[in-house]
């Protein structure tokens, strides 16, 4: 009888959302896209997202943490009317070494003792599946447990990791820098800064060349996942939530993190963007939740004003809590309306921090804003809703399991009005990103891109929208052939940027102008 050799098989996996109960993992390129409306012939650039998507089966099975999937880049070239797509797995050591071995490798999300003995030494554990941004002539790929990868803007090839031409002193990054759009600055910081587990927060600014100009080093109360923050034009705020990073738990063989339901507040961390020691950091209470991604915050009449959604209680339910019960939740009764806070960064710490004001309430992320505004006084932002009185039609007899982002927001906050958008029964939606009318237009005059996920068809189009005006639906769909998982974060790259990016990484490749 001739040996049989099992061959690679995904099992049964918790999903984020119902639109990814599958994997893709394919790379493809697609020349001249189908197009229902007409595209603006001002509109010229890239649109850029990476979607969390498993090479191969992880090796713990139904019990993996969905973060954990490889960074799978996708580009939409947009110019003259005409649309160009491009995806590519970021080519990690994780990615390079499973692919030789055609088997997962590394074990659990962020626990190298799960990991096979192969990988021992492997340079990083990084999927580089969170969050494309470009910055300095470099397109990169991120995630917050170690360093970006920059990309190719033409090819998606990896290039490399990057180390700010070797200014950054962390092994972690987060995935939500924040641009500087007076100063050409970028803004970041490092949690675990020192180790697995370790409270410690790097936080340092990186100039318009590329180089890390800044940095300050200081310790959190606890260790915990610090996703996002915000970053003023004088100050670097940071969210310090309930979801804890134990070590203990992770030599055990067990999850990176655990969520702490006894704790009964959260904590905002101010400290200087310019010039700040570690003694000069002060921690702020507010209330229980669980913060997860910021909007945007800005400094008006000597307070931080600061605007995000916050989860009232733990949103990841495939982490443990402090007993080490998974799934110990119940999804219908978690909100996250969007908050803001406004107080004195110069004030007292005794008394907690409360919201200004509810702008929304309800159910609502990846909020997005004018990316030239950040740290700057705006006035809009578009954002996801659940609105869980529209079930979503898997087909015409069948509804999907789960409540799905079904709806598209815009919110002005100089008119205090809501605009929203629904597609069909059977779409849900993928994080909107803002994109200037054109090179040097107005703030937050423009278009919103946001990829639809259309059930029946088990596809995706890329909807335009007006950005003052979502309520009228698409002006042009983007038609995609098959059917991209839901992503994560991503960012629209002007067209002189991507060209000059790719200029600039062709004279560095040929050594010519």
């Amino acid at each position: 009888m001739a040996h049989m050799t099992p061959g690679t098989l995904f099992g049964e996996q918790f999903a984020m959302s119902a639109w990814n109960n599958d994997h893709t993992r394919f790379e493809a390129d697609v020349y001249e896209l189908e197009v229902i409306g007409t595209l603006p012939k001002t509109l010229h650039g890239a649109f850029y997202r990476v979607q969390p998507d498993h090479a191969f089966p992880p090796m713990f099975g139904n019990d993996e943490v969905p973060l954990n999937g490889d960074g799978n880049v996708a580009s939409f070239y947009i110019k003259d009317g005409h649309v160009d797509f491009k995806n590519r797995f970021v080519r990690t050591p994780k990615f390079e070494a499973e692919r030789a071995a055609r088997k997962a490798l590394l074990g659990r999300y962020r626990n190298k003792f799960t990991d096979d003995p192969r990988v021992k030494d492997i340079l990083t554990r990084t999927t580089a599946n969170t969050h494309v941004i470009y910055h300095a002539n470099k397109l990169m790929a991120l995630k917050e447990d170690a360093r970006p990868f920059e990309l190719d803007p033409e090819t998606l090839d990896t290039l490399g990791m990057v180390d700010y031409q070797n200014t950054y002193r962390c092994p972690t990054h987060t995935a939500h820098p924040k641009p500087d759009s007076t100063t050409g600055e970028l803004v970041g910081f490092g949690y675990e800064a020192k180790g697995e587990a370790s409270p410690d927060i790097y936080s340092w600014t990186v100039d318009k060349q590329g180089r890390v100009t800044e940095e300050v080093w200081f310790k959190a109360p606890w260790a915990c996942m610090i996703h996002d923050f915000w970053a003023t034009d004088n100050y670097v705020i940071f969210p310090i939530n309930g979801l804890k990073a134990s070590l203990e738990q992770m030599e055990k063989g067990g999850e990176h993190f655990y969520y702490d339901e006894n704790l009964d507040h959260q904590l905002l961390g101010v400290i200087p963007r310019r010039g700040a020691r570690p003694e000069d950091v002060k921690w702020f209470k507010t209330q229980r939740g669980c913060y997860a991604h910021t909007i945007n915050g800005y400094e008006e009449d000597g307070k931080l004003v600061l605007d995000a959604n916050v989860w009232t209680d733990c949103h990841f339910p495939f982490f443990p809590n402090s007993k080490g019960q998974k799934f110990f939740t119940n999804p219908m009764d978690i909100r996250a309306p969007v908050l803001r806070y406004r107080f004195d960064p110069k004030g007292s710490t005794d008394e907690m921090i409360r919201p200004d004001q509810v702008v929304l309430e309800g159910v609502f992320e990846f909020g997005r804003i004018d990316d030239r505004l950040s740290g700057k006084k705006y006035s809009s932002f578009w954002m996801l809703h659940v609105d869980p009185t529209s079930p979503i039609h898997a087909n015409d007899q069948e509804t999907v399991p789960a409540a799905g982002f079904n709806t598209l927001v815009y919110y002005n906050f100089e008119t205090g009005k809501t605009q929203s958008y629904k597609h069909r029964d059977d779409t849900t939606f993928q994080e909107p990103v803002f994109v200037p009318r054109y090179d040097g237009a107005p703030p937050e005059d423009g278009y919103v891109l946001v990829l639809a996920d259309l059930f029946r068809e088990q596809r995706n189009h890329l909807f335009l929208f007006e950005a003052s005006d979502i309520e009228s639906g698409p002006i042009a769909q983007i038609k995609l052939p098959f059917k991209l998982m839901d992503g994560l974060h991503g960012s629209w790259v002007d067209g002189m940027d991507v060209d000059q990016a790719t200029k600039a990484r062709n004279t560095a490749t040929n050594g010519t102008s």
